[in-house]
């Protein structure tokens, strides 16, 4: 019996390891993918100018993003390149993505000569500046939010208007969650990801689909300069954010904060968690800033600055304050504002939006779509559940409710004495 019990566990030892030579197989595999992949991307001419621009002048947050696939692009070796996807209402309708890659000495050059390609483009996500250089180019500019910003090197946790996120670095640490930066990828990291990311989709407001273009899609595998951060809870990931990076003048400067996920249910955040150990790392490292991202309609108001739309100037006020079936636009500014943006170490910064002034309305509808939003069809599903809701309250039978004095005592016949009201 002893040697058929020692016979068995030599067994089951080669079978442990035999299923982790093939993990370390399938992992080298996924590797050399991703080398022959980098390879072939380093070999277009293309691909290496553009990466070459970004690297020089891609210090906007979404700079990054225009690396992402399905992307169209103008590009000017002397100058740099811009992003785009097609609209739907003819061949020089566009939407392009952020701000130019190019000096910003440059970027009027730039625009110019794109406009006599695409002479009717739509523009979202831009900054101040080349809001500023539309404007002056007959283009209408409206605010489509604001952006909030980390300043690693200031930021503290200090105040009591940062209680809750300390509450959140607190009770991680009590939890027994830690927080590491993933160095590389494997098969069972990109499965534990997954299923991260599929449970939290399901709890979104605007279902399985997330803002297209300006969220750039979640890519599971190594890329160059984005880095990974995972929350632990005994060994398993139950959270994490992909920062993409922020270049000025060839180096890394900062990053944005674009995919957060979480299935961990607490009474605090776990991404804010994940991203206070994060900046941690940043500040040792001297990073200049960080994004949270856009507050899509947040604190629109359209000063008067720039010619604009006040037709659009309403559609989008409307939206922040009525059609968050939509999308999650009180949630996500709420939750940006835990960072404190009017104290020092945050900030926030207005974000535009450029078009010609023609059926304004219907393109920004067609914008909306592109980004992967349907608004008519979640407000009829939105106001139908609503209906649907009704209709069981009024079939529903009510519970007989208690009622809220005691009857009066039989042997006296006096009335009861009021609660009292303290």
């Amino acid at each position: 019996m002893d040697d058929t019990g020692e016979i068995r566990g030599r067994i089951k030892s080669l079978q442990d390891t035999q299923a982790m030579l093939g993990n370390t197989l399938k992992s080298l595999k996924v590797s050399q993918e991703r080398l022959q992949t980098a390879v072939k991307a380093a070999k277009s001419e293309t691909a290496a100018f553009r990466y070459g621009k970004l690297k020089l002048h891609g210090l906007g947050s979404l700079a990054y993003s225009s690396l992402q696939r399905g992307m169209l692009y103008f590009m000017r070796e002397d100058l740099g390149y811009l992003c785009y996807v097609p609209l739907s209402d003819g061949p020089d309708s566009v939407l392009v993505l952020a701000d130019p890659i190019c000096a910003p000495a440059s970027m009027r050059q730039l625009l110019t000569e794109f406009l006599t390609v695409k002479r009717d483009p739509v523009f979202i996500h831009i900054s101040h500046d080349t809001a500023a250089v539309l404007n002056e180019l007959g283009f209408h500019v409206n605010e489509l939010g604001v952006e909030t910003f980390i300043e690693i090197q200031k930021f503290d946790l200090v105040g009591n208007k940062k209680q809750q996120l300390r509450n959140a670095r607190n009770g991680a640490r009590k939890d027994g969650l830690t927080v590491v930066e993933v160095n590389a990828v494997d098969n069972m990291m990109i499965k534990a990801l997954r299923e991260i990311s599929d449970s939290w989709m399901k709890e979104k407001v605007a279902g399985s689909s997330e803002m297209q273009l300006l969220v750039r899609p979640l890519v599971y595998v190594d890329e160059v300069d984005v880095r990974k951060f995972v929350a632990l809870k005994d060994g398993e990931i139950v959270g994490f954010v992909i920062f993409d990076p922020m270049y000025e003048e060839g180096e890394v400067v900062g990053y944005i904060a674009n995919q957060l996920r979480s299935n961990f249910e607490r009474t605090y955040s776990v991404v804010d968690f994940i991203i206070l150990e994060a900046l941690d790392v940043f500040k040792a490292e001297g990073k200049r800033e960080i994004s949270l991202g856009l507050s899509p309609m947040y604190k629109v108001d359209d000063s008067g600055e720039f010619k604009h739309s006040k037709l659009l100037k309403s559609y989008f006020q409307y939206s922040f304050e009525k059609a968050n079936y939509v999308y999650n636009f009180k949630s996500l500014a709420r939750h940006k504002s835990l960072y404190r943006p009017e104290l020092p170490g945050a900030r926030e910064e207005k974000v535009y939006c450029a078009m010609h002034e023609r059926f304004m309305l219907t393109r920004m509808l067609d914008v909306v779509h592109t980004l992967g939003l349907h608004p008519i069809r979640q407000a009829l599903r939105h106001y139908l559940t609503l209906a649907v809701l009704w209709v069981k309250t009024l079939f529903t039978p009510q519970k007989p409710q208690a009622p809220d004095k005691a009857p009066a005592a039989k042997t006296t016949g006096s009335a009861p004495e009021e609660a009292s009201s303290k």
